[in-house]
């Protein structure tokens, strides 16, 4: 009984998996999500430093 249980977890781990498109779909949302998140915040800190450097400009001509 064990030589056949061995022998089905074998094929069992033998069989390829096939990836479903929408997987793939999947991941691109996700990739695209994570890209556009880190280029909002690369755009919020120019941003705000850009804002700072204004307002430190504005305060340095007093």
């Amino acid at each position: 009984m064990t030589t056949s249980l061995a022998g089905a977890a074998l094929l069992a781990v033998a069989e390829k998996t096939e990836r479903s498109p929408l997987l793939y779909a999947w991941w691109a949302l996700q990739l695209g999500v994570l890209i556009a998140l880190g280029w909002g915040g690369y755009r919020l800190v120019r941003a705000c430093r850009a804002r700072r450097a204004e307002q430190e400009a504005e305060d340095g001509q007093w």
